[in-house]
């Protein structure tokens, strides 16, 4: 017996790079992604307000800036749980 098969062949999604998972405004493709995705905007938004442009906004304004960022993440990451569990 051979493994030949005339049936219909399944395809695989194709794998969303990781650019477009830092620049979507949905959930990243894997947990892991989404992980790294929001260790690396998190990281660039403290550096831009924090390091960069520390005299541009009252310090209240960045710890907002920095807080609204990590409560878009975790938003993002809940959105995400779903389509990560059918996996």
């Amino acid at each position: 017996m051979s493994g030949w098969s005339d049936g219909p062949r399944q395809q695989r999604a194709p794998q969303r790079s990781l650019a477009v998972d830092l620049m979507s405004v949905g959930p990243a493709s894997t947990p892991a992604r989404e992980v790294l995705s929001a260790i690396v905007q998190i990281g660039a938004v403290a550096l831009l307000v924090f390091v960069i442009f520390p005299d541009g906004l009252r310090e209240l304004w960045r710890w907002a800036l920095l807080g609204a960022t990590v409560v878009y993440f975790v938003f993002r990451a809940a959105a995400g749980l779903p389509k990560w569990r059918r996996r």
